[in-house]
């Protein structure tokens, strides 16, 4: 049985075909291999049969608003009053509007103090619990301090921000 593989990420392809059957540990070998090679993020997204759970792939950029909106405004369309609503406003505002595909929690808080009609003082002391709320269920963590929307929350934010 003849084994088949193209992989095409951005300006990476990467095509096999050979004798020797591949399993699904050699394909996922295969990837994080070309993931290290190239810092491709494309290639962390899956596709069909991928064995990554959907809420924890990375989120796509957006770059399709014609307009910039400021965190009053995101928080106020997503109705945002206590501070995990604020914090996932500032997720949002900065994922989608800035382009960013991490945050660091500096970024996160910084965003949200901006938010002069939703933040409270208080939000600054409980963002740690704020942020254990939301780890998992809409945040992912990438590595100490670094999160990003997960990309059902980033879906589903683009759609209510349309």
């Amino acid at each position: 049985m003849t084994a088949k593989i193209r992989i095409k990420a951005g300006p990476v392809e990467f095509e096999y075909e050979g004798e020797t059957e591949l399993g699904v540990a050699d394909i996922k070998e295969l990837f994080s291999h070309i993931e290290t090679l190239f810092k491709v993020p494309v290639l962390a997204e899956g596709g069909e049969g991928s064995h990554t759970p959907h809420h924890e792939q990375p989120v796509p950029r957006s770059n399709g608003y014609s307009q910039k909106l400021h965190i009053n405004s995101v928080a106020s369309k997503l109705k945002a009053k206590s501070g995990s609503e604020v914090a996932l406003a500032a997720a949002a505002t900065l994922q989608i509007f800035e382009g960013k595909e991490t945050f660091t929690r500096g970024e996160l808080l910084d965003t949200m103090k901006k938010a002069t009609m939703h933040y409270k003082e208080s939000m600054s002391g409980n963002l740690t619990k704020a942020l254990g709320t939301l780890i998992g269920s809409k945040f992912n963590q990438i590595s100490d301090g670094v999160y990003s929307l997960n990309i059902d929350a980033f879906t589903e934010l683009e759609a209510q921000l349309a």
